[in-house]
């Protein structure tokens, strides 16, 4: 009995359609060995728990806290001691009775002008200041970290396409070797599955390779040992998902406003140089220094105690510099604030019309079309049987089967992407998926 190689051909066709078909339904089966089966929520738990550039972070926040304690803190007072080392009328080393002599100082600096109060109002904001740039470090890494896990997500169920297609390709040419040993096929058509199979290679290897990058800064991200099997675990939302829908414009400008870290670390910062500049006038003013001081026989009377104040003249130096260069800080960070806030809207604005425009294409995809695609392949091998199609124009549409299942991951991972950019620009989970 002489084998049919058509009807092989397309049974591995088929059986390559229904498994993508299922698979894309289902989450990617584990690879033997210490595979880590990573849902969303466990790597943000991961994250925020483990993240070492998140833990140092998070000491900004602790050293600002203590430049708190360091402004509240008074002078020290200062206590000076001095005694005759050698009485040369009683020849005496350090000589401590009635004949001999000592004196002690005691010196205590006030601060005036209250720079002790401007000092720890400045600290405090400095804590306010590194608390806003945390979270806005938080709010880039979180995005990075949800924007990779569905990039590998997504790209896994491309990769998984690409095996199946390969390995069908392999086994067809494998069949098409011997039919063409035997005279049933033509060259040609062996050199056509060839050409496919490494074209297809190809990209699967590109698109290994730009997935690796990925899946590295993922692993990074949640701290996963480099040597272990990643695999995302994702409920993708149904149909009825349509987040845009009761969210408009104005309300994501609104959260950025109000929970923006960047933008709220921008108006502290302003905050912060006016606090600064405050506190450099303040130096300008000279500080007392008030003193006590004890002298047994080495003044006009014997066991002489007097108080003393000290104070510099403010002649020349009146901390002019300083004083001009926080002033012009000041104007500096308003201008920066005033930038950011434009720049705000606009990020907004363009943010919301990308992930409408995405919502909005995604909305006009057939979502049964990868349950069809099979019965689409079957009908196009019953009319090759029938000659009313070419050996080429069969193997296109199974070619262009690849690139459109491809395309529609590439369309689904640019949706999500596009809402939690979204989410990124509010400063907020405003769209939760």
């Amino acid at each position: 009995m002489k084998l049919n190689p058509l009807l092989l051909i397309t049974g591995l066709l088929l059986s390559t359609g229904t498994t993508y078909a299922r698979d894309a339904r289902q989450q990617p089966a584990a690879p033997p060995g210490d595979t880590l089966h990573l849902p969303l929520s466990l790597a943000e738990k991961r994250f925020l728990d483990s993240n070492l550039v998140l833990l140092a972070g998070r000491y900004n926040i602790g050293i600002a806290q203590a430049e708190v304690i360091t402004a509240r803190l008074y002078n020290n007072p200062e206590l000076t001691v001095e005694n005759v080392l050698f009485n040369p009328d009683n020849s005496k080393w350090l000589d401590l009775g009635w004949t001999g002599n000592n004196i002690a100082e005691l010196t205590q600096v006030i601060t005036l002008a209250g720079k002790r109060n401007k000092a720890i109002r400045l600290a405090e904001s400095g804590v306010k200041l590194s608390e806003h740039e945390f979270y806005d470090l938080l709010r880039t890494l979180r995005y990075t970290l949800r924007d990779d896990f569905f990039r590998v997500y997504f790209g896994s169920r491309s990769l998984r396409l690409y095996d199946q297609q390969i390995s069908s390709l392999q086994q067809i040419l494998g069949i098409f070797d011997e039919q063409l040993r035997k005279g049933n096929i033509a060259a040609s058509e062996v050199l056509r599955i060839q050409s496919l199979l490494y074209n297809l290679q190809s990209e699967r290897s590109e698109l290994q390779r730009e997935l690796q990058e990925t899946i590295t800064e993922l692993k990074t991200l949640t701290r996963v040992p480099p040597a272990t099997p990643l695999i995302p675990i994702w409920d993708e939302p149904g149909a009825g998902f349509r987040p845009l829908h009761a969210l408009h414009f104005q309300q994501v400008l609104d959260s950025a406003l109000i929970n923006r870290q960047d933008l709220l670390a921008a108006r502290e910062g302003v905050r912060y140089e006016q606090l600064n500049e405050q506190l450099q006038k303040a130096l300008a003013v000279p500080d007392l220094t008030v003193g006590l001081t004890y002298d047994k026989q080495g003044n006009f009377t014997r066991n002489y105690n007097g108080l003393q104040l000290s104070m510099p003249l403010p002649f020349f130096n009146r901390n002019q510099g300083n004083i001009r260069q926080a002033g012009q800080r000041v104007a500096q960070s308003k201008v920066l604030l005033l930038g950011k806030e434009e720049a705000l809207s606009q990020e907004v604005m363009q943010h919301y019309l990308t992930a409408s425009q995405t919502e909005q294409l995604f909305a006009n995809i057939d979502t049964s079309f990868q349950d069809r695609f099979s019965s689409l392949i079957e009908e196009a091998r019953n009319n090759y049987m029938r000659r009313n199609i070419s050996m080429l124009q069969f193997l296109d549409l199974y070619n262009s089967y690849k690139e459109t299942l491809t395309g529609l991951d590439d369309i689904r991972y640019h949706r999500y992407r596009a809402l939690e950019s979204l989410n990124y620009i509010a400063g907020a989970q405003l769209i939760q998926f």
